[in-house]
């Protein structure tokens, strides 16, 4: 660590934190493994199973308020924790996953049958390269931040159940540690993993990764 990072890392220490995001995310839902994106799928039977278990990981923080994407594999696994938590819920609709268009409900390698080229080029040349009839990495990654930022604003000093999607954890990890978005699929996001990032006003400290 440089003296830099230490003297960053000791003046966080010292600060309340703006707004500390409990990032989780959904429970395994239907088709896990393909490009969900925005279809709207259900929880799994399996991912029904996880939701004590993410209660009882959640418990250790001092939670006053929820927020969740509006597609039901995440609105149900945030219903589930905030009734137990004894918080408020509020969906929001800007926390969704990216729109992964034409790819909605494909595995990567009903793509690569599909269309090989342009899946080759896709993988290379990410973030740059639209999904065909998708959403632009650019404008998810401005959406996300947005949102998370609000949320933060809107809660200080306090801690607060986000209940997203992957897409959505990675960009939110990858904006607090200064990580190229070529690197996002470096971060396992397990269903119901949690990850904590710290927001102060001049910056953020990610706590953990997938807990």
């Amino acid at each position: 660590m440089s003296n830099g990072d230490a003297a960053m890392r000791k003046r966080h220490n010292r600060q309340q934190p703006v707004c500390r995001l409990v990032l989780v995310r959904h429970a395994t839902a239907e088709g896990d493994g393909r490009f969900q994106g925005q279809a709207d799928v259900e929880l799994s039977p399996e991912g029904r199973r996880e939701l004590p278990a993410l209660w009882r990981k959640l418990r250790r923080y001092k939670i006053t308020a929820a927020y969740a994407s509006d597609l039901c594999r995440a609105r149900v696994t945030a219903a589930f924790a905030a009734r137990r938590l004894g918080v408020r819920l509020e969906i929001r609709v800007g926390l969704r996953e990216i729109d992964c268009g034409r790819w909605q409900g494909l595995s990567w390698e009903q793509v690569r049958e599909q269309s090989p080229q342009f899946a080759r080029l896709w993988a290379k040349q990410f973030p740059h390269r639209r999904v065909p009839g998708g959403e632009g990495f650019v404008e998810f990654k401005t959406r996300i931040r947005r949102e998370l930022r609000a949320i933060a604003v809107a809660n200080p000093a306090q801690s607060v159940l986000v209940v997203t999607h992957a897409g959505v954890i990675r960009v939110a990890l990858a904006s607090a540690l200064g990580m190229p978005d070529r690197n996002l699929f470096r971060f396992a996001l397990d269903p119901c993993g949690l990850s904590v990032i710290d927001h102060f006003r001049h910056g953020a400290v990610v706590r953990c990764v997938n807990d």
